[in-house]
């Protein structure tokens, strides 16, 4: 999981007076602060994408993620609860666990082993409009485990191209894309445009499959972008059939 810039949010952390002076809660919070603010940008993702994200991360564990799906459109909202670890050097900043681990096992001559690490807990909520921190109670049981995120199969190009109707069907169009074999976190959208039929397929933000049926025939292709900021569309049969960012052909 990368890093990210400190971000203001919407919800500062509730943390007593001994916890704010203990360097290792504050890198811990610093850390769920950076977790928040990519939350923050990754408008689209799905529940479960976003707790196998977490779960990659070595300094986070993941209790829970609720909510659906957000974008421009739709106003959800996406609650997680996590634990962060952090841990300050005896005679350095805060930083994540890991990261203080492994700097210094790279110089051990630099000074003291690193102090212990400290666990908190936060509830981090995302919307559209919103993103907000705080810090709460360490759930009881284990860290929960997620599903790594679905994607198109390498199929789905050629099953399009070869068995989308050669004129514009819409009801011969959508049979065709039910029965490819897709997650069923796979974004699907099939829809006749101004007598064009669009279809695309969606794995994540800026990432999916598109396709067109017109008199001409049909064409199947990765689009080269993707609109995938607030306000914008992102990866609809409605781009699909109006040929948005089509790559020319080789």
């Amino acid at each position: 999981m990368r890093r990210l810039l400190p971000l203001l949010l919407a919800a500062p952390l509730a943390l007593g007076a001994c916890a704010e002076d203990d360097p290792a809660v504050r890198a811990a919070r610093a850390h769920a602060d950076r977790i928040a603010g990519e939350l923050g940008r990754g408008l689209g993702w799905n529940a479960e994408d976003i707790g196998w994200v977490l779960s990659r991360d070595e300094d986070v564990d993941v209790y829970s993620v609720k909510g659906t799906r957000f974008s421009a459109t739709d106003r959800g909202r996406v609650l997680v609860r996590i634990r962060a670890a952090g841990r300050a050097d005896a005679d350095g900043p805060p930083r994540p666990v890991n990261e203080a681990t492994r700097a210094h096992k790279a110089d051990p001559g630099a000074g003291p082993d690193p102090r212990p690490p400290a666990y908190v807990c936060f509830e981090i909520s995302v919307s559209y409009s919103d993103t907000g921190v705080g810090e709460v109670h360490c759930p009881a049981g284990e860290p929960r485990p997620f599903r790594s995120p679905a994607s198109i199969p390498d199929t789905a190009f050629e099953w399009l191209r070869t068995r989308l109707p050669r004129t514009p069907d819409l009801a011969a169009a959508r049979e065709t894309v039910d029965r490819l074999d897709l997650d069923d976190r796979i974004g699907k959208d099939v829809a006749e445009i101004g007598g064009v039929i669009g279809v695309a397929l969606r794995e994540r933000p800026g990432v999916c499959l598109f396709a067109r049926v017109r008199e001409q025939g049909v064409e199947v292709w990765y689009p080269s972008r993707v609109q995938a900021m607030p306000g914008e569309s992102s990866c609809s049969a409605s781009e699909a059939a109006h040929g948005h960012a089509q790559r020319p052909p080789h």
